[in-house]
């Protein structure tokens, strides 16, 4: 599985991006099942992490902010808890990756650098493993080689020193915020997972921009996807050296990502544990889907219906014939693949802090939604209660969610609220 950060599907170009950021990702998924419509259940990382390694949502597991985290790995709820992961470890796979000791209590037990990513799969060639890949190269900063930057710039595109300034900051700090907000890093306030030394591009630094979004967009589409094709760059190597070892076929690799990420739609960079202002919005939560394993999957099948990132490990025991009754809320996808679209849910629910990981202790909002193929609800609300403003946007007319339908009478609201408003009263009597 390789979970790429903050990773954009319409920036792929295998979902129809004209640039060329992403030639190996096009390879997999014309050799695989691509998911045209598969939906995070959050807009920062802690969250759709859990929610892809257990099959379970938001509203289960809790895990949904830095304030839970904080006390999960010594959780006996947890650290006891029989997951999918522990499930395949049972079954004799080795359970591994890259950063995953963050999550050590899903079933991981150490870290492999991604410098010996490509010695891991050689060394462990005639072994089963479920092996989780984490690269940031599309999170912030957007620093990418100065000629990736360079070719993705549209011709004639000039800066002029307000916006070079701009992304500048854009180059160099994981936190971009504008004026007026203050993260946790900013206040001093302690944070549950420290920050990781190891990795000098993405250490907890903060800028300030306010940015022009039509003078510095060409700018930092351009950063971004330079970032993009260092992501296939990575991807092209591991699946050269799986097929060296001749294990390629006899593996199923699935590329995801835990959220998206604005692209100054909303006149912001980065999601919200970096820009402070989280949204649920597509550009948000929309994430890219491929798996290929040419045994058990069809070549070059696209998958229109919408998914949710708690069906990825429920399609995981499926292709693998392995049982997993009662661990998993979501549902495999195989019958999607196989045509059969009329028997999966039409729902798909999110919900984030606008400030994610850094929220500060004071900061109570939530914003929660539920999504169709055709309508979204969004509800922007408070802990302490109080605030409670709807959002309804038609997604087939305004899929830039730009016009605000909401009204109390209006047939999709009528049919969205009941089923948002239970998954709020299920999310607030779970606990971690």
């Amino acid at each position: 599985m390789i979970l790429e950060d903050a990773l954009r599907p319409d920036h792929l170009g295998c979902y129809g991006y004209e640039k060329n950021t992403s030639p190996n990702i096009d390879r997999i998924a014309r050799e695989g099942v691509m998911f045209r419509n598969c939906i995070a259940v959050a807009s920062h990382t802690l969250p759709p992490i859990v929610s892809i390694l257990t099959g379970l949502s938001t509203a289960s597991h809790r895990l949904v902010d830095a304030r839970a985290y904080a006390g999960w790995a010594q959780s006996p709820q947890w650290r006891d808890r029989r997951t999918p992961l522990k499930v395949l470890a049972q079954k004799g796979y080795r359970i591994d990756g890259e950063l995953v000791m963050r999550w050590a209590p899903l079933g991981f037990t150490c870290d492999t650098p991604a410098d010996r990513i490509q010695s891991y799969l050689e060394e462990r060639r005639g072994d089963r493993w479920f092996f989780l890949a984490q690269p940031y190269p599309t999170h912030l900063p957007y620093n990418p080689p100065d000629e990736y930057f360079e070719a993705f710039l549209d011709p004639g595109y000039r800066m002029d020193e307000d916006t070079r300034e701009r992304i500048e900051v854009v180059r160099r700090h994981l936190i971009v915020h504008p004026t007026g907000v203050t993260s946790k890093l900013e206040a001093g306030e302690a944070e549950a997972l420290p920050d990781d030394a190891s990795d000098s591009a993405h250490k907890r630094t903060v800028g300030v921009a306010d940015f022009d979004a039509d003078r510095d967009r060409p700018a930092v589409d351009a950063l971004y996807d330079g970032e993009v094709r260092v992501f296939d760059d990575l991807v092209g190597g591991w699946i050269a050296r799986l097929e060296e070892l001749k294990l390629l076929d006899d593996t199923l690799v699935i590329i995801v990502a835990d959220h998206g990420e604005e692209l100054l739609e909303r006149g912001h960079v980065g999601h919200c544990s970096c820009n402070l202002m989280g949204t649920l919005y597509d550009e948000s939560i929309r994430v890219p889907l491929i798996l290929r394993c040419p045994r058990i999957l069809p070549k070059g099948k696209v998958v229109e219906n919408q998914v949710s990132q708690i069906d990825i490990m429920p399609t995981i025991f499926d292709l693998l014939g392995i049982e997993q009754p009662g661990l998993m809320e979501g549902a495999s996808v195989r019958p999607l693949i196989e045509g059969q679209s009329d028997c999966f849910r039409e729902e798909a629910f999110s919900e984030t802090p606008p400030a994610g990981w850094q929220a500060l202790r004071s900061d109570d909002r939530e914003i929660w939604s539920v999504r169709t193929s055709s309508w979204k609800l969004i509800l922007n609300t408070r802990r302490s209660g109080g605030a409670h403003r709807y959002e309804l946007y038609d997604l087939v007319s305004d899929p830039g969610e730009l016009d605000n339908l909401y009204r109390e009478n209006h047939p999709a609201a009528v049919r969205l609220e009941p089923l948002l408003e239970a998954f709020i009263r299920r999310a607030r009597r779970s606990t971690v």
